[in-house]
């Protein structure tokens, strides 16, 4: 998982500088990608910079904190509705101040390194987090619990959120693993590496990605490269890529040879599994009911998303999203 890139110059308007400071009663931390930040004891003022971090941030019931989020930010709905600093790539530092902010929460995968050195500049500290695996974003949820005086919600909710997460696992204990070609962009085929956090979810659900032995976490393949792969099941996360439609698959070139296209294995799974949040365990529920159907009865209490209704859907056709 890469970390902020390296930071560059850019001059900070003298007048945003007067309008920040840091409140009284700090202490230094050390966020997940390694940078040293002083935070406020009791942070009460959040601005997200990543949706990942919403949606965490909600579901640790510290949504009345948040005072502002990124355009992407889309869940759940009240999100939307917060006043939003811009992309993650490049937030208007002018929207952020504005919101005046006790602390900023950003990520080491979505956001730049200079973003936080021109929020240093400014007094406003940003702590960013880091997820390469499901560990990691139980992780991550820990850390910000101790970061934001809510060390008990994050506890509980780790707890709970492993809880699944070890009923999935034990449900497909001892099942033959299934291939999977994860699709993450149709054209050019870009899939994900064996270190990202949907690779770690593939080989929690009972499957392993024909890309597990490939180190980039987003490689990029050819057709026939992924065809000699034979997977057989191929994913596409919901709203995060697009594609023909499943009966036009059929008749493409090189796509029509794929077995998972021949036998129709194609699924659309939740596009939470692009997002290292507490939703990631929703896809990794509903991964292995696809890859591993017989071990699920989702009619009966047993069902690791029993009490939730299911988003996983059957493939018809692809939309485009943003988000992470």
């Amino acid at each position: 998982m890469r970390h902020y890139l390296h930071p560059v110059c850019v001059a900070i308007p003298a007048a945003l500088v007067a309008l920040s400071s840091l409140g009284a009663g700090t202490r230094v931390v050390t966020d997940e990608t390694g940078r040293r930040v002083e935070v406020p004891d009791h942070p009460r003022r959040l601005v997200s910079l990543a949706p990942s971090i919403t949606e965490t941030l909600y579901a640790l019931g510290l949504g009345d904190e948040l005072v502002g989020d990124t355009d992407y930010c889309d869940y759940p709905p009240e999100a939307t509705k917060k006043p939003h600093v811009g992309g993650q790539m490049n937030p208007s530092l002018e929207a952020i101040v504005a919101l005046k902010p006790d602390l900023v929460l950003g990520t080491a995968e979505g956001n730049r390194r200079e973003t936080a050195e021109q929020l240093s500049h400014l007094k406003i500290p940003l702590y960013g987090v880091a997820a390469g695996t499901v560990d990691d974003m139980f992780r991550s949820i820990t850390d910000l619990g101790e970061v934001l005086d809510e060390r008990q919600r994050a506890q509980d909710l780790v707890g709970s959120l492993r809880q699944r997460a070890q009923a999935v696992e034990k449900a497909v204990a001892g099942e033959k693993s299934v291939k999977v070609l994860f699709v993450v962009q149709y054209e050019p085929l870009i899939t994900a590496g064996r270190d990202t956090f949907i690779a770690d979810v593939i080989r929690r659900a009972g499957g392993k990605s024909v890309t597990d032995d490939m180190s980039q976490e987003w490689p990029r393949l050819s057709l026939e490269s992924a065809l000699a792969l034979d997977p057989d099941v191929i994913l596409f996360p919901e709203s995060h890529t697009f594609s023909p439609p499943l009966e036009q698959l059929k008749s493409l070139p090189v796509w029509k040879d794929f077995r998972a296209v021949r036998n129709g294995r194609l699924y659309l799974v939740p596009e939470t599994i692009v997002r290292p949040c507490p939703r990631l365990i929703d896809a990794l529920e509903d991964v292995a009911k696809i890859l591993h159907p017989e071990r699920f009865d989702s009619g009966t209490q047993s069902s690791p998303s029993a009490g939730r209704r299911s988003v996983l859907t059957r493939h018809s056709s692809l939309v485009t999203g943003v988000g992470r």
